[in-house]
């Protein structure tokens, strides 16, 4: 396969990204004067399991952007399959603060918010910030993580919302 001649790089790029599955994040923090902010994500991935830390990748230009400082918390919700109206709020649907009104959300003794029924809660310290192209990547320590007992994380791929879950032996031997 090739890229069709009247198709840019960045085209192809972007085509090529829509076939990667991820799991859909939201990522919260709370800014120094006490407003929450939150923003969908699925730029996720953990990076070291020694120390626990993960990165996040957050487009300059997302509200977000202006709350990540080096020793800044945040906490990465990753999503149930139940979640995909959260996700669409957070995305854009509501903006600051009244993106909050879209599920449980909870504080953690440091007041970061996170989502009571998420997947998974990781909460991560940032400890390296780095510019490339129209991001920053966000390598965060992880100082705590809960997670339900449920594996069924909502996923995005090729510009829709699918749910996932482990298949069963039935599946397995198919």
């Amino acid at each position: 396969m090739t890229q069709p001649p009247a198709e840019s790089l960045e085209q192809a790029f972007r085509a090529a990204m829509r076939r990667l599955a991820a799991t859909v994040t939201v990522i919260s923090t709370r800014s120094a004067s006490g407003l929450r902010h939150g923003m969908t994500a699925t730029a996720v991935t953990s990076v070291s399991a020694n120390p626990p830390a993960v990165l996040a990748c957050v487009n300059r230009s997302a509200a977000l952007h202006a709350q990540l400082g080096l020793g800044r918390q945040l906490c990465i919700n990753l999503l149930h399959c139940s979640q995909q109206r959260l996700s669409e709020v957070f995305s854009g649907l509501a903006e600051g603060e009244a993106r909050f009104a879209e599920g449980e959300w909870l504080s953690d003794a440091a007041g970061v918010p996170y989502l009571a029924d998420a997947q998974a809660n990781i909460f991560c310290e940032i400890e390296a910030l780095h510019a490339y192209g129209t991001h920053s990547i966000c390598i965060g320590r992880v100082i705590r993580a809960t997670y339900q007992p449920e594996v069924a994380p909502l996923v995005y791929q090729d510009g829709a919302y699918m749910c996932t879950g482990p298949l069963s032996q039935r599946q397995r031997d198919s």
